[in-house]
Protein backbone atom coordinates (compact mmCIF):
# COMPACT_ATOMS: atom_id res chain seq x y z
CA UNK A 1 0.00 0.00 0.00
CA UNK A 2 1.00 3.39 -0.93
CA UNK A 3 2.06 6.02 1.37
CA UNK A 4 0.43 9.18 1.38
CA UNK A 5 0.94 12.79 1.55
CA UNK A 6 -0.47 16.62 1.14
CA UNK A 7 1.25 19.75 0.85
CA UNK A 8 -0.05 23.49 1.72
CA UNK A 9 1.62 26.09 -0.02
CA UNK A 10 1.82 29.95 1.20
CA UNK A 11 3.10 32.88 -0.23
CA UNK A 12 4.65 33.55 -3.36
CA UNK A 13 5.29 31.77 -6.55
CA UNK A 14 8.29 30.64 -5.96
CA UNK A 15 7.10 28.74 -3.03
CA UNK A 16 4.31 27.37 -5.40
CA UNK A 17 7.55 26.07 -7.45
CA UNK A 18 9.04 24.60 -4.48
CA UNK A 19 5.94 22.78 -3.81
CA UNK A 20 6.07 20.99 -6.85
CA UNK A 21 9.90 20.09 -6.73
CA UNK A 22 8.86 18.06 -3.33
CA UNK A 23 5.59 16.46 -4.77
CA UNK A 24 7.77 15.22 -7.15
CA UNK A 25 10.39 13.59 -5.30
CA UNK A 26 7.19 12.13 -3.37
CA UNK A 27 5.97 10.84 -6.98
CA UNK A 28 9.64 9.65 -7.60
CA UNK A 29 9.68 7.72 -3.90
CA UNK A 30 6.33 6.22 -4.77
CA UNK A 31 3.98 8.34 -2.71
CA UNK A 32 0.87 8.95 -3.80
CA UNK A 33 -0.72 12.83 -3.58
CA UNK A 34 -3.85 13.66 -1.65
CA UNK A 35 -5.59 16.78 -1.53
CA UNK A 36 -4.80 18.87 1.30
CA UNK A 37 -7.92 18.26 4.15
CA UNK A 38 -7.59 14.52 4.01
CA UNK A 39 -6.36 12.13 6.21
CA UNK A 40 -2.62 10.96 4.88
CA UNK A 41 0.48 9.90 6.44
CA UNK A 42 2.51 13.39 6.04
CA UNK A 43 1.64 16.46 5.61
CA UNK A 44 3.87 19.44 4.77
CA UNK A 45 3.17 22.74 5.43
CA UNK A 46 5.22 25.35 3.14
CA UNK A 47 5.48 28.32 5.18
CA UNK A 48 5.87 32.29 4.41
CA UNK A 49 7.26 34.66 6.62
CA UNK A 50 6.48 38.20 5.13
CA UNK A 51 4.42 39.51 8.08
CA UNK A 52 3.65 38.92 11.20
CA UNK A 53 0.44 37.56 10.10
CA UNK A 54 1.21 35.45 7.86
CA UNK A 55 3.30 33.83 10.79
CA UNK A 56 -0.01 33.26 12.40
CA UNK A 57 -1.75 31.82 9.43
CA UNK A 58 1.11 29.08 8.85
CA UNK A 59 0.80 28.03 12.70
CA UNK A 60 -2.99 27.91 11.81
CA UNK A 61 -2.24 25.60 9.22
CA UNK A 62 0.21 24.06 10.69
CA UNK A 63 -2.31 22.67 13.80
CA UNK A 64 -5.03 22.02 10.85
CA UNK A 65 -2.18 19.80 8.65
CA UNK A 66 -1.20 18.01 12.09
CA UNK A 67 -4.91 16.79 12.60
CA UNK A 68 -4.96 15.46 8.85
CA UNK A 69 -1.81 13.06 9.55
CA UNK A 70 -1.44 9.90 10.46
CA UNK A 71 0.93 10.88 12.92
CA UNK A 72 -0.70 13.59 14.43
CA UNK A 73 2.27 16.19 13.42
CA UNK A 74 2.81 17.98 10.19
CA UNK A 75 6.24 18.32 8.31
CA UNK A 76 7.19 22.29 8.06
CA UNK A 77 9.20 24.06 5.62
CA UNK A 78 9.94 27.41 4.17
CA UNK A 79 10.59 31.19 4.85
CA UNK A 80 9.04 30.57 8.49
CA UNK A 81 11.29 27.91 9.14
CA UNK A 82 14.07 30.15 7.88
CA UNK A 83 13.78 33.08 10.22
CA UNK A 84 13.06 30.97 13.36
CA UNK A 85 13.56 27.28 13.23
CA UNK A 86 13.19 26.95 17.02
CA UNK A 87 10.45 28.44 17.57
CA UNK A 88 8.72 26.63 14.85
CA UNK A 89 10.54 23.35 15.86
CA UNK A 90 8.78 23.69 19.44
CA UNK A 91 5.34 23.72 18.40
CA UNK A 92 3.27 20.42 19.74
CA UNK A 93 1.97 20.10 15.96
CA UNK A 94 5.71 20.07 14.09
CA UNK A 95 7.27 16.77 13.37
CA UNK A 96 10.18 18.06 11.86
CA UNK A 97 11.21 21.67 10.50
CA UNK A 98 13.32 21.99 6.98
CA UNK A 99 14.97 25.45 5.82
CA UNK A 100 14.57 26.32 2.11
CA UNK A 101 18.17 24.38 0.81
CA UNK A 102 16.58 21.27 2.49
CA UNK A 103 13.88 21.03 0.36
CA UNK A 104 16.18 19.69 -2.39
CA UNK A 105 16.65 16.71 -0.53
CA UNK A 106 13.25 16.80 2.08
CA UNK A 107 11.63 13.94 1.15
CA UNK A 108 14.72 11.56 1.40
CA UNK A 109 14.40 12.60 5.21
CA UNK A 110 10.44 12.36 5.48
CA UNK A 111 10.83 8.89 4.67
CA UNK A 112 13.31 8.42 7.22
CA UNK A 113 11.17 10.35 9.72
CA UNK A 114 8.08 7.91 8.92
CA UNK A 115 10.06 4.98 9.09
CA UNK A 116 11.88 5.81 12.41
CA UNK A 117 8.35 6.26 13.87
CA UNK A 118 7.08 2.64 12.20
CA UNK A 119 9.84 1.23 13.99
CA UNK A 120 8.67 2.93 17.34
CA UNK A 121 5.57 1.46 17.38
CA UNK A 122 6.83 -2.27 17.07
CA UNK A 123 9.39 -1.86 19.92
CA UNK A 124 8.82 -0.63 23.46
CA UNK A 125 12.86 0.54 23.33
CA UNK A 126 12.52 4.38 23.37
CA UNK A 127 15.25 6.88 24.22
CA UNK A 128 13.13 9.88 24.78
CA UNK A 129 16.43 12.11 24.04
CA UNK A 130 17.46 10.59 20.49
CA UNK A 131 13.79 10.66 19.70
CA UNK A 132 13.25 14.23 20.14
CA UNK A 133 16.41 14.95 18.57
CA UNK A 134 15.89 12.96 15.65
CA UNK A 135 11.98 14.57 15.66
CA UNK A 136 13.54 17.95 15.11
CA UNK A 137 16.11 17.47 12.58
CA UNK A 138 16.94 20.25 10.64
CA UNK A 139 20.32 19.41 9.01
CA UNK A 140 20.67 20.99 5.78
CA UNK A 141 20.87 19.35 2.03
CA UNK A 142 24.13 17.05 2.45
CA UNK A 143 24.25 17.32 -1.41
CA UNK A 144 24.62 13.74 -2.03
CA UNK A 145 20.69 13.30 -3.82
CA UNK A 146 20.25 12.77 -7.48
CA UNK A 147 16.96 14.53 -7.63
CA UNK A 148 17.28 16.64 -11.34
CA UNK A 149 14.97 19.57 -10.35
CA UNK A 150 14.45 19.87 -14.45
CA UNK A 151 12.15 17.13 -13.92
CA UNK A 152 10.17 19.46 -11.69
CA UNK A 153 6.22 19.00 -13.53
CA UNK A 154 3.35 21.58 -13.76
CA UNK A 155 1.27 22.31 -10.21
CA UNK A 156 -1.32 23.37 -12.63
CA UNK A 157 -2.62 21.85 -16.28
CA UNK A 158 -2.79 25.73 -17.11
CA UNK A 159 0.91 26.44 -16.21
CA UNK A 160 3.90 25.89 -15.06
CA UNK A 161 6.22 27.78 -12.63
CA UNK A 162 9.59 27.76 -13.40
CA UNK A 163 12.42 28.93 -11.31
CA UNK A 164 14.93 31.01 -12.92
CA UNK A 165 16.27 32.99 -9.43
CA UNK A 166 16.50 33.07 -5.57
CA UNK A 167 17.62 35.39 -3.16
CA UNK A 168 17.80 39.18 -2.69
CA UNK A 169 20.29 42.00 -1.98
CA UNK A 170 17.69 44.60 -0.87
CA UNK A 171 16.88 46.48 1.97
CA UNK A 172 13.04 47.61 2.32
CA UNK A 173 12.54 48.55 5.72
CA UNK A 174 9.77 46.47 5.45
CA UNK A 175 10.81 43.54 4.45
CA UNK A 176 12.53 40.17 5.81
CA UNK A 177 13.08 38.10 2.79
CA UNK A 178 16.76 38.81 1.89
CA UNK A 179 17.37 37.53 5.68
CA UNK A 180 15.46 34.35 4.70
CA UNK A 181 16.03 33.52 1.56
CA UNK A 182 19.65 34.89 1.32
CA UNK A 183 21.42 36.43 -1.62
CA UNK A 184 20.91 36.97 -4.64
CA UNK A 185 21.52 33.70 -7.31
CA UNK A 186 20.76 32.79 -10.61
CA UNK A 187 19.63 28.87 -12.05
CA UNK A 188 22.20 27.89 -14.92
CA UNK A 189 21.09 29.28 -18.28
CA UNK A 190 20.88 26.03 -19.86
CA UNK A 191 19.42 24.05 -16.87
CA UNK A 192 16.67 26.65 -17.24
CA UNK A 193 16.33 25.97 -20.74
CA UNK A 194 16.19 21.85 -20.33
CA UNK A 195 13.77 22.45 -17.99
CA UNK A 196 11.50 24.66 -20.49
CA UNK A 197 11.22 22.35 -23.14
CA UNK A 198 10.34 19.55 -20.96
CA UNK A 199 7.58 21.26 -19.39
CA UNK A 200 6.62 22.74 -22.65
CA UNK A 201 6.95 18.76 -23.73
CA UNK A 202 4.70 18.22 -21.38
CA UNK A 203 2.08 20.03 -23.12
CA UNK A 204 2.01 22.83 -20.55
CA UNK A 205 0.40 25.81 -21.99
CA UNK A 206 2.07 28.89 -20.30
CA UNK A 207 5.11 29.17 -18.59
CA UNK A 208 5.89 31.37 -15.83
CA UNK A 209 9.06 32.10 -14.79
CA UNK A 210 9.83 33.10 -11.38
CA UNK A 211 12.19 34.27 -8.31
CA UNK A 212 12.58 36.54 -5.79
CA UNK A 213 13.87 39.55 -7.73
CA UNK A 214 14.25 37.72 -11.26
CA UNK A 215 15.25 41.01 -13.31
CA UNK A 216 18.76 40.14 -10.89
CA UNK A 217 19.15 36.78 -13.54
CA UNK A 218 22.71 36.73 -14.61
CA UNK A 219 24.06 33.65 -15.79
CA UNK A 220 27.90 34.31 -17.53
CA UNK A 221 26.42 37.63 -18.64
CA UNK A 222 22.90 36.56 -20.07
CA UNK A 223 20.40 38.20 -18.21
CA UNK A 224 16.49 38.37 -17.82
CA UNK A 225 16.09 39.89 -21.29
CA UNK A 226 18.31 37.06 -23.16
CA UNK A 227 16.32 34.05 -20.99
CA UNK A 228 12.88 35.08 -21.93
CA UNK A 229 13.78 35.39 -25.45
CA UNK A 230 15.81 32.02 -25.27
CA UNK A 231 12.96 30.19 -23.92
CA UNK A 232 10.16 31.69 -26.08
CA UNK A 233 12.30 30.28 -29.09
CA UNK A 234 11.65 26.57 -27.81
CA UNK A 235 9.35 24.91 -31.02
CA UNK A 236 5.69 24.65 -29.71
CA UNK A 237 2.28 26.44 -28.90
CA UNK A 238 2.65 27.81 -25.51
CA UNK A 239 3.41 31.52 -23.91
CA UNK A 240 6.26 32.56 -21.38
CA UNK A 241 5.07 35.09 -18.87
CA UNK A 242 7.14 37.37 -16.95
CA UNK A 243 6.12 37.79 -12.91
CA UNK A 244 7.18 40.60 -10.90
CA UNK A 245 10.32 42.62 -11.88
CA UNK A 246 11.65 45.35 -9.89
CA UNK A 247 11.30 48.68 -11.31
CA UNK A 248 14.69 49.62 -12.14
CA UNK A 249 15.88 46.07 -13.54
CA UNK A 250 13.45 46.80 -16.46
CA UNK A 251 15.65 47.27 -19.55
CA UNK A 252 14.50 48.24 -23.30
CA UNK A 253 15.69 44.59 -24.45
CA UNK A 254 13.18 43.41 -21.99
CA UNK A 255 10.16 46.14 -22.81
CA UNK A 256 10.77 45.05 -26.35
CA UNK A 257 9.81 41.62 -25.83
CA UNK A 258 7.12 42.41 -24.06
CA UNK A 259 3.71 41.31 -26.42
CA UNK A 260 6.03 39.39 -29.47
CA UNK A 261 4.91 36.12 -30.19
CA UNK A 262 4.80 33.86 -27.36
CA UNK A 263 5.93 36.28 -24.60
CA UNK A 264 2.31 37.75 -22.40
CA UNK A 265 1.53 41.46 -22.73
CA UNK A 266 2.01 41.94 -19.44
CA UNK A 267 4.77 42.64 -16.55
CA UNK A 268 4.41 43.52 -12.75
CA UNK A 269 6.11 46.64 -11.45
CA UNK A 270 6.05 46.99 -7.54
CA UNK A 271 4.87 50.57 -6.44
CA UNK A 272 4.09 50.01 -3.01
CA UNK A 273 3.71 53.62 -2.41
CA UNK A 274 3.35 57.05 -4.71
CA UNK A 275 5.05 59.52 -2.37
CA UNK A 276 8.83 60.20 -2.40
CA UNK A 277 8.82 60.62 1.11
CA UNK A 278 7.07 57.40 1.93
CA UNK A 279 9.43 55.72 -0.60
CA UNK A 280 12.15 57.08 0.81
CA UNK A 281 11.24 55.57 4.25
CA UNK A 282 10.01 51.99 2.64
CA UNK A 283 14.46 52.70 1.08
CA UNK A 284 13.20 51.58 -1.99
CA UNK A 285 15.71 52.35 -5.15
CA UNK A 286 13.35 54.95 -7.04
CA UNK A 287 11.18 58.13 -6.94
CA UNK A 288 7.92 58.08 -8.21
CA UNK A 289 9.41 59.93 -11.17
CA UNK A 290 11.70 57.33 -11.85
CA UNK A 291 8.77 55.22 -11.63
CA UNK A 292 6.86 56.30 -14.49
CA UNK A 293 9.28 56.85 -16.44
CA UNK A 294 9.36 52.62 -16.69
CA UNK A 295 5.50 53.08 -17.23
CA UNK A 296 5.92 55.58 -20.19
CA UNK A 297 8.49 53.45 -21.54
CA UNK A 298 6.43 49.90 -21.66
CA UNK A 299 3.25 52.85 -23.12
CA UNK A 300 5.35 53.89 -25.70
CA UNK A 301 6.04 50.35 -27.02
CA UNK A 302 2.82 49.27 -26.76
CA UNK A 303 -0.33 50.70 -24.65
CA UNK A 304 -1.90 47.65 -24.72
CA UNK A 305 0.68 45.74 -22.07
CA UNK A 306 -0.99 45.31 -18.98
CA UNK A 307 0.85 46.66 -16.09
CA UNK A 308 0.19 45.25 -12.55
CA UNK A 309 1.56 47.15 -9.13
CA UNK A 310 1.53 46.28 -5.67
CA UNK A 311 0.66 49.14 -3.17
CA UNK A 312 0.82 49.62 0.61
CA UNK A 313 -1.48 51.22 2.40
CA UNK A 314 -0.98 52.87 5.61
CA UNK A 315 3.11 52.67 5.95
CA UNK A 316 4.42 53.95 9.20
CA UNK A 317 4.02 57.95 9.20
CA UNK A 318 1.66 58.18 5.75
CA UNK A 319 -0.10 61.22 5.72
CA UNK A 320 -3.33 61.95 3.92
CA UNK A 321 -1.39 63.80 1.18
CA UNK A 322 0.77 60.76 1.07
CA UNK A 323 -1.60 58.20 0.44
CA UNK A 324 -3.15 60.79 -2.00
CA UNK A 325 -0.14 60.50 -4.05
CA UNK A 326 -0.79 56.70 -4.66
CA UNK A 327 -4.07 57.44 -5.76
CA UNK A 328 -2.95 59.92 -8.47
CA UNK A 329 0.06 57.24 -9.43
CA UNK A 330 -3.06 54.33 -10.16
CA UNK A 331 -4.91 56.92 -11.96
CA UNK A 332 -2.18 57.91 -13.89
CA UNK A 333 -0.04 54.49 -14.85
CA UNK A 334 -3.44 53.26 -15.80
CA UNK A 335 -2.91 49.98 -13.84
CA UNK A 336 -4.94 46.61 -15.01
CA UNK A 337 -5.16 45.65 -11.42
CA UNK A 338 -3.39 46.47 -8.14
CA UNK A 339 -2.80 43.75 -5.68
CA UNK A 340 -3.61 46.10 -2.20
CA UNK A 341 -1.70 45.49 0.85
CA UNK A 342 -2.92 47.00 4.25
CA UNK A 343 0.64 47.75 6.41
CA UNK A 344 1.26 44.45 8.77
CA UNK A 345 4.75 44.90 10.51
CA UNK A 346 7.40 42.24 10.48
CA UNK A 347 9.13 41.58 13.40
CA UNK A 348 12.72 42.34 12.77
CA UNK A 349 12.89 45.05 10.08
CA UNK A 350 13.04 49.09 10.56
CA UNK A 351 9.40 49.86 9.39
CA UNK A 352 8.10 47.65 12.64
CA UNK A 353 9.34 50.55 14.93
CA UNK A 354 7.21 52.87 13.17
CA UNK A 355 4.32 54.96 13.95
CA UNK A 356 1.48 52.79 13.09
CA UNK A 357 -1.16 54.88 10.97
CA UNK A 358 -4.42 53.07 13.09
CA UNK A 359 -7.01 50.88 11.95
CA UNK A 360 -9.87 53.48 10.97
CA UNK A 361 -6.93 55.49 8.45
CA UNK A 362 -5.92 52.19 7.05
CA UNK A 363 -9.49 50.96 6.43
CA UNK A 364 -10.57 54.67 5.10
CA UNK A 365 -7.98 54.76 2.55
CA UNK A 366 -7.80 51.12 1.47
CA UNK A 367 -11.25 51.33 0.55
CA UNK A 368 -10.14 54.88 -1.56
CA UNK A 369 -7.68 53.00 -3.15
CA UNK A 370 -9.96 49.86 -3.60
CA UNK A 371 -12.77 51.79 -5.52
CA UNK A 372 -10.07 54.10 -7.73
CA UNK A 373 -8.25 50.26 -8.67
CA UNK A 374 -11.33 48.99 -9.85
CA UNK A 375 -12.51 51.55 -11.83
CA UNK A 376 -9.01 52.12 -13.29
CA UNK A 377 -8.76 48.40 -14.07
CA UNK A 378 -12.42 48.31 -15.69
CA UNK A 379 -11.32 51.42 -17.81
CA UNK A 380 -8.47 48.79 -19.02
CA UNK A 381 -10.27 45.93 -19.59
CA UNK A 382 -13.08 47.41 -21.56
CA UNK A 383 -10.34 48.65 -24.27
CA UNK A 384 -10.62 45.16 -24.90
CA UNK A 385 -14.59 44.88 -25.52
CA UNK A 386 -15.48 43.05 -28.61
CA UNK A 387 -11.31 41.62 -29.25
CA UNK A 388 -10.25 37.89 -29.78
CA UNK A 389 -7.53 37.48 -27.16
CA UNK A 390 -5.73 34.27 -27.21
CA UNK A 391 -6.17 32.89 -23.90
CA UNK A 392 -5.35 29.63 -21.35
CA UNK A 393 -8.08 28.13 -20.37
CA UNK A 394 -8.31 26.73 -17.09
CA UNK A 395 -11.16 25.42 -14.61
CA UNK A 396 -12.09 28.21 -12.00
CA UNK A 397 -11.42 27.99 -8.53
CA UNK A 398 -14.89 26.84 -7.06
CA UNK A 399 -14.93 24.14 -10.06
CA UNK A 400 -17.64 25.16 -11.61
CA UNK A 401 -16.98 25.64 -15.47
CA UNK A 402 -14.03 27.20 -16.75
CA UNK A 403 -12.32 30.53 -16.98
CA UNK A 404 -9.61 32.18 -19.71
CA UNK A 405 -6.89 34.11 -19.39
CA UNK A 406 -5.28 36.33 -21.75
CA UNK A 407 -2.16 36.98 -22.30
CA UNK A 408 -2.39 40.27 -20.96
CA UNK A 409 -3.77 39.01 -18.23
CA UNK A 410 -7.61 39.27 -18.18
CA UNK A 411 -9.57 36.95 -16.44
CA UNK A 412 -12.58 35.91 -18.53
CA UNK A 413 -15.68 33.76 -17.04
CA UNK A 414 -16.39 31.95 -20.74
CA UNK A 415 -20.29 31.97 -21.39
CA UNK A 416 -22.00 28.52 -20.46
CA UNK A 417 -22.55 27.99 -24.77
CA UNK A 418 -18.61 27.98 -24.37
CA UNK A 419 -18.34 25.24 -21.80
CA UNK A 420 -18.76 22.80 -25.21
CA UNK A 421 -15.81 24.41 -26.43
CA UNK A 422 -13.70 24.50 -23.10
CA UNK A 423 -10.61 22.21 -22.63
CA UNK A 424 -8.62 23.14 -19.59
CA UNK A 425 -4.65 23.52 -20.27
CA UNK A 426 -5.32 24.41 -24.22
CA UNK A 427 -4.65 27.92 -25.71
CA UNK A 428 -8.34 29.26 -27.09
CA UNK A 429 -8.96 32.37 -29.30
CA UNK A 430 -11.51 34.02 -27.20
CA UNK A 431 -14.03 37.00 -27.93
CA UNK A 432 -14.28 39.25 -24.90
CA UNK A 433 -18.11 40.41 -24.18
CA UNK A 434 -17.94 42.54 -21.79
CA UNK A 435 -15.63 43.80 -19.25
CA UNK A 436 -17.26 44.60 -15.52
CA UNK A 437 -16.57 45.51 -12.32
CA UNK A 438 -17.13 42.01 -10.66
CA UNK A 439 -16.22 39.76 -13.67
CA UNK A 440 -15.06 40.02 -17.20
CA UNK A 441 -17.32 37.72 -19.84
CA UNK A 442 -16.56 36.27 -23.40
CA UNK A 443 -16.99 32.98 -25.22
CA UNK A 444 -14.69 30.71 -27.32
CA UNK A 445 -14.68 30.87 -31.27
CA UNK A 446 -13.32 27.91 -32.11
CA UNK A 447 -13.17 28.94 -36.20
CA UNK A 448 -11.24 32.02 -35.32
CA UNK A 449 -7.48 32.35 -34.79
CA UNK A 450 -4.94 35.15 -33.54
CA UNK A 451 -2.10 36.04 -35.75
CA UNK A 452 0.12 36.08 -32.35
CA UNK A 453 -0.02 36.16 -28.86
CA UNK A 454 -0.73 40.09 -28.11
CA UNK A 455 -4.88 41.00 -27.22
CA UNK A 456 -5.21 43.40 -30.13
CA UNK A 457 -7.97 43.97 -32.52
CA UNK A 458 -5.61 45.14 -35.11
CA UNK A 459 -3.70 41.93 -35.07
CA UNK A 460 -6.87 39.12 -35.47
CA UNK A 461 -7.53 36.98 -38.48
CA UNK A 462 -9.84 34.65 -39.66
Amino acid sequence: MKRTFSIKTLGCKLNQYESALIARQFADCGWESRPFGEPVDVVVINTCTVTDRSDKKCRNYIRQGARFSRLGKAVVTGCMVERDRKETALMDEVLAVFGNDDKRAIVRKITALVEYAEDLRETDERDDDQDAAFMAHSGGWDGDDCFDEAAVEPLYRSRAYLRVQDGCDGACSYCIVPSVRGAPRSRAFAEVIDHARRLTATGCPELVLTGITIGRYDDCGADLAALVEAVAAIPGEFRVRVTSIEPTHVTDRLIGLLGSPKVCGHIHLPLQSGSDRILAAMNRPYTLEGYMKVVDRIRAHDPDIAIGTDIIVGFPGETDEDFAGSVDALVHAEFAYVHQFSFSPRTGTPAASGVFCGERAITRRSSILRRSAAETGRGYRRRFEGALLQCVVERRKNGAGHMAVSDNYIRIKLSESAENEAREGTIAPVRLARAGYDETTGSIEPQAHCTNYVASKKRESF
